[in-house]
């Protein structure tokens, strides 16, 4: 039985927790907030047994063996070295780190304490993306030779940019089902009066001559998707639920387009996202199974990102990583 410690009272923990409460293999057992009236507040909505006043407090919490982290980007990396100090496994929001050197001190913190850090990328963990990965494993759209994804909503209040909050889905598609890094990057952008880049667009170049292109938007409201173009036929996955299966109530399909036949709609198991999170992160502690979002997998995206920002500063230089 996993026992859940939640570092904050943020709003996406509205969304977390009921999903916890569903699973037969974890238990929320405490929530922290910088306020323990806050703390009190969450804590008697959703009947959890403690709340902390502080997030020092909840990991010196003995009985807590997993702690999830969806504080703000600057926080995520601090509170997952500490958790996993303290020997508790931890599941952090993306984007998991900003800097390299914070991504690679969480793998070695987590290799001496023997426990597991993962990043919330709920994609990687829902039937939809094996279902693609194994559509491109038969072949039958031939060799894999670009890839395009875009995720734009109008968010434009927020101050993160929207390569790091929205274009870090398509960027993590495309290392997840090549399985790899990309060797060059370039990028250019358009910054909001916040200084952030309000829109990106990006080209990723890996090895075979395969190739993807990303555009993330915080100041457009146009359609997102996901496509994989083949040497036979193409594979198109259609608005937001690329990224976040099952967000909206909807059965999940993507479709398939073959040389010179019809196209069909292949549906996906309707799977709550975060449930799939949540499971795969329960089977690998629980059961040793491997992780869907290794660290590994993180290192590669925070990676991809800081190059594709480099480029955009640049006027769109090729960076090399």
């Amino acid at each position: 039985m996993l026992k859940w410690g939640i570092l904050s009272s943020a709003n996406i923990t509205k969304r977390f927790i009921p999903r916890l409460l569903k699973s037969p293999r974890s238990q929320v057992t405490a929530i922290a907030s910088r306020s323990i009236e806050k703390a009190e507040s969450v804590a008697k909505e959703w009947g959890i047994p403690k709340a902390y006043g502080s997030y020092e407090e909840l990991l010196t919490d003995s009985e807590i063996n997993v702690v999830y982290v969806p504080l703000p980007h600057a926080l995520h990396a601090e509170w997952a070295v500490r958790a996993a100090e303290s020997g508790k496994h931890c599941m952090v929001e993306k984007p998991i780190a900003t800097k390299i050197s914070d991504v690679e001190r969480m793998q070695r913190v987590a290799m001496e304490n023997k426990v597991l850090i993962v990043e919330g990328f709920v994609h990687l963990c829902h039937p939809q993306f094996k279902a693609i990965q194994e559509t491109i494993k038969s072949g039958v759209i031939g060799d894999v030779q670009f890839m395009t994804g875009s995720y734009v909503g109008g968010v434009s209040k927020r101050t993160d940019g929207s390569l790091w909050l929205l274009g870090c889905y398509p960027v993590s598609m495309m290392i997840g089902l090549l399985n790899e890094k990309p060797r060059r990057v370039t990028a250019m952008e358009c910054k909001t009066e916040r200084g952030v880049d309000g829109s990106l667009y990006g080209i990723l170049q890996f090895n075979n001559g395969i190739h993807g292109c990303i555009t993330s938007s915080i100041t457009s409201s146009s359609d997102s998707h996901f496509e994989i173009n083949g040497s036979k036929g193409r594979i198109r996955i259609h608005t937001n639920s690329a990224y976040h299966p099952d967000a909206y109530g909807v059965d999940n399909l993507f479709d398939l387009c073959i040389e010179g036949q019809p196209m069909k709609t292949i549906t996906v198991p309707k799977i709550d996202a975060f449930l799939a999170e949540i499971a795969a992160f329960e089977s690998s502690i629980l059961d040793g199974k491997p992780t869907p979002v290794p660290l590994e997998h993180s290192h590669q995206v925070v990676s991809t990102i800081l190059a594709l920002y480099a480029s955009a500063k640049r006027q769109g230089i090729v960076i090399t990583l």
